[in-house]
């Protein structure tokens, strides 16, 4: 009873396989173009197409009547012997054996059709016959299986991996399987309870498992592969990097060198110098006995104290070996300020150092610094002013600037077309950069106002 049951069930677990497995490649195969995989597709949708004609369209599946569709069915098999063939051959790189394994795909193709239509012919023509036939078919599934040993016998002399091997031996069950059938393809027959079409779906189930193991291990090892491939690009990466922060290093220590070796030509020699005039400049100021060669002398040692501090600063920075050089704004309105108290040059600054800091990153600072610094040494050298007023302030995320000055005015325009605007290309290149905007108006005086957005450090 349990015999019975099996060998009726056992076709319809086969079509329920077959179906998932198309499904899955057809959908595989609507996004990438895989040639192997659709002549195995193929090769299914035959399969299934003969276990439909046998349990659902022939009545008894064993039937013979109507002719025409029983020889559909047979032509639904064939073929599906004539894709498998051809998705055999097309697993395999030959290389050099490409020549004589094409030959022998091609002699089994001809093979087949040529069996198909003896086969047709016995049963339209000449019915008493068909044992004869049988015996042929045998002959031919038997090619076949020797097919499939000297495809398998290749394999194992090249050591291709498991896939393949999972793959012949996939073939070898259903050739098998296919022998064992013809054997039994009476219904009054049976092989352990299996009748012909159980004993054929058990060789195409067979053979699907072996194709779908040797999927599984094809996809496996060419993970593994992508894996090696990865490790050894992140090892090649790791090797560039560790490269890259040693040059790094190599460039840094150099760096440093020539930053100490300059530091120290700087001290040794124009501080050093600095400081032997500031104390001959002090020596004269105290031997001086009018009162304005008193003051004069002063705002000299004055401004030797400033240049000082500021060549020290500097020394200081190199020897620190700082990457960003940061500019005092402050520090120098402050130090101008400082230097003509005692002239007749008054030097008004509204700024907020702690806007100006929380505001302003450091290339912004510096970039600003080089604009007043040009903008207040073009008012003092030209414009013959008595007084300047510098204004910084925020707003909405802008940083407006301004310099005002009443002096005789100053041709910003013609200065920038001619060779000795310098100082002004470099200004508009600074305000550029700061991706912002400046005027120059000449009205009782020249008035500089340019504003930029900033960039909050914090």
């Amino acid at each position: 009873m349990n015999d019975i049951l099996l060998d009726s069930v056992f076709p319809y677990i086969t079509m329920g396989a077959i179906v998932i497995v198309i499904l899955f490649f057809s959908f595989y195969l609507h996004y990438v173009e895989e040639p192997v995989f659709r002549k195995y597709r193929n090769y299914l949708c035959f399969c299934f197409l003969y276990l439909v004609m046998k349990e659902m369209i022939l009545v008894p599946k064993y039937t013979q009547i109507p002719l025409p569709l029983y020889l559909l069915s047979e032509c639904f098999i064939w073929g599906s012997f004539v894709y498998y063939v051809r998705f055999i051959y097309s697993t395999v790189d030959f290389k050099d054996k490409k020549s004589f394994f094409e030959h022998l795909v091609k002699i089994s193709q001809i093979i087949l059709m040529l069996g198909f239509v003896m086969y047709v012919i016995t049963h339209v023509f000449f019915k008493e016959y068909k044992d004869l036939f049988s015996i042929i078919y045998i002959f031919i599934s038997l090619y076949m299986l020797g097919v499939s040993v000297i495809f398998i016998l290749f394999l194992y002399k090249s050591r291709s991996f498991l896939y393949y091997k999972y793959l012949y031996l996939g073939s070898i069950f259903l050739l098998l399987f296919n022998i064992i059938a013809s054997f039994f393809d009476d219904p009054s027959k049976n092989f352990f309870g299996f009748t012909n079409l159980s004993i054929i779906s058990m060789g195409w189930f067979s053979e699907l498992i072996m194709f779908l193991l040797a999927l599984g291990i094809k996809v496996k090892n060419e993970w593994e592969e992508k894996l090696s491939i990865m490790k050894q690009n992140l090892e090649h990466e790791k090797k560039i990097l560790l490269q890259e922060i040693d040059n790094q290093k190599l460039v840094y220590q150099s760096r440093q060198s020539e930053r100490l070796r300059i530091s120290i030509d700087i001290h040794d020699g124009i501080s050093n110098a600095i400081t032997g005039l500031k104390f001959y400049i002090s020596d004269k100021r105290l031997q001086a006995k009018e009162n304005s060669e008193k003051i004069l002398l002063q705002d000299i040692e004055q401004e030797l104290n400033s240049i000082y501090m500021q060549v020290r600063d500097y020394i200081q920075k190199l020897y620190g070996g700082q990457d960003e050089e940061k500019y005092d704004i402050l520090f120098f309105l402050s130090c101008l300020q400082k230097q003509y108290h005692n002239s007749n040059l008054n030097l008004i600054t509204d700024v907020d150092e702690l806007a100006i800091t929380r505001n302003l990153n450091i290339d912004q600072q510096n970039e600003l610094y080089f604009i007043l610094n040009e903008c207040i040494g073009n008012s003092i050298k030209h414009s013959q002013c008595n007084t300047i007023k510098v204004s910084i302030c925020f707003e909405n995320s802008i940083c407006c600037f301004k310099i005002k000055d009443n002096g005789k005015g100053f041709d910003y325009a013609e200065k920038l077309n001619a060779d000795s605007g310098h100082g002004l290309s470099n200004i508009m290149q600074r305000i550029k950069k700061l991706n912002g905007n400046i005027t120059f108006e000449n009205s009782c005086g020249t008035l500089i106002s340019g504003n930029f957005p900033f960039a909050n450090p914090s």
